[in-house]
């Protein structure tokens, strides 16, 4: 027993002495430029171009991974289409030291119940991701096309608003609109794994006819490489009551800027046939700091195969033409 609490103690000496290293790596380093207190605030005899980031500011330090925030570090923002004025610590210190230092930057966020960027998974077709986010998605699946908007709000809340068309031989080419909020319930850094509740709601507009209601469940998990994200859905409609669930499952591996995946979508009406379709695909990081993305891929089922395709812009990262 006196052995468990002795190897506790070193355990707690040891991290608080990293902790303390990285304050002190902290204040020689970036304190000129993010200020003492990690606000923004340069000292009075600093000049810089860009506003320098709020580092202490939970929403700025906890959306992307560690190895990014390294990585903007050891190479300094020209590696990642950043400011010039981020410079780069690659020489000036070692690996161990430029992972302290973030560490000790990503500390700063004192509330609890953020999402690590750890578990912000590669967006795929049809599984809803499970991490908050502020995106801009713009999608053409067929003949159909989806404009999305995603706005977090706080730590784990995050709403959505979906607006389609659909130019084909209809002459109606306004599709519809949907509402969406998702609530992140359960994540864990260590299990890298996250797992979130949320609502559709699509009002009677332009090809919708009646109001319709989707509840659903989303959860992703990375384990050896390999990503995995799922949802379940159920589906309401105003005047018909359930009209049946939907179980979709996708997988992906990182290799470079790339991450293929494959999706397949199990749907399980009230009454009909069932249907099993496949989404073969392919995530790219578009823009060096990685805000920037796009999928390119297929819907293969029972119905004649068509492409599908997505680009988003992570507004939360960076502006749209910087990072590139």
């Amino acid at each position: 027993m006196q052995r468990t609490i002795t190897l506790v103690a070193c355990a707690a000496l040891w991290a608080s002495s990293l902790g303390a290293q990285g304050d002190s790596l902290y204040v020689a380093w970036c304190s000129a430029c993010h200020g003492k207190d990690a606000r923004g605030t340069p000292a009075a005899s600093t000049r810089l171009a860009v506003q320098p980031a709020d580092l202490a500011s939970c929403s700025a330090s906890t959306p992307e991974t560690e190895d990014q925030w390294v990585g903007i570090v050891t190479r300094g923002g020209a590696a990642y289409g950043l400011s010039l004025d981020m410079p780069a610590y690659g020489e000036a210190g070692t690996a161990e030291q430029i992972r302290m230092v973030v560490r000790y930057v990503r500390s700063l966020c004192r509330e609890h119940g953020w999402p690590p960027g750890e578990l912000n998974f590669p967006r795929a077709f049809l599984v809803e991701k499970a991490f908050p986010e502020n995106e801009l998605v713009m999608v053409a699946r067929g003949t159909q096309q989806q404009l999305i908007f995603e706005h977090r709000i706080g730590r784990r809340l995050q709403y959505e608003l979906e607006g389609r068309t659909a130019f084909d031989s209809v002459h109606r080419p306004f599709d519809g609109a949907t509402l969406a909020l998702k609530y992140n319930v359960w994540h864990s850094a260590r299990l890298r794994s996250l797992a979130t509740l949320g609502l559709e709601a699509t009002p009677p507009l332009g090809r919708q006819s009646v109001w319709e209601l989707e509840p659903f469940l989303s959860a992703g998990v990375q384990r050896a490489g390999f990503v995995m994200q799922g949802q379940v859905v159920a589906g309401w409609e105003n005047g018909a009551g359930f009209t049946g669930t939907s179980s979709r499952l996708g997988i992906g591996h990182e290799a470079g800027r790339f991450v293929p995946m494959l999706e397949a979508a199990w749907e399980m009406p009230r009454t009909g046939a069932h249907q099993l379709t496949f989404y073969p695909q392919v995530w790219i990081r578009l823009s060096r700091l990685g805000h920037v993305a796009g999928s390119l891929g297929a819907e293969v089922g029972d119905r004649p195969a068509q492409l599908i395709a997505f680009v988003l812009w992570d507004f939360g990262d960076a502006p749209l033409l910087r990072g590139w």
